[in-house]
């Protein structure tokens, strides 16, 4: 939050205290905080939520080529669709993906899967 003192721009600084073993601690102030395995930030931006989703689809799309060599299309689909998948729709209608290179960035585990499919 600013305040303006003549004509200079000013940043107000709110210190918010806890009540600890009968004692006021300061609270600290942290940039992002995990809640129920959603990442929120100040600003209330998904990027590093997402990028961390994207992150963990890949490993264990990586996880699966590594240690399942001879996969049937059924037996692939299924792995997907519960390691791979569970990662990028678990809470989505919370963090839903507006921007475009968001949506993109989502979409490129996703348009790996052929590659994956064929090794």
């Amino acid at each position: 939050m600013y305040g303006y003192v003549l004509g200079k721009n000013v940043e107000k600084s709110y210190t918010y205290n806890i009540l600890e073993n009968s004692q006021i601690k300061p609270l600290a102030r942290t940039d992002q905080i995990k809640d129920l395995g959603i990442l929120l930030d100040e600003r209330l931006s998904f990027r590093d939520h997402i990028n961390d989703k994207i992150n963990k689809a890949f490993w264990m799309l990586g996880i699966i080529k590594r240690n399942f060599k001879h996969l049937t299309i059924q037996s692939f689909t299924m792995l997907y669709k519960n390691t791979v998948r569970s990662h990028l729709d678990y809470c989505s209608s919370v963090w839903s993906p507006y921007i475009k290179k968001d949506i993109e960035a989502l979409e490129k585990v996703q348009k790996e899967l052929p590659r994956f499919c064929h090794n």
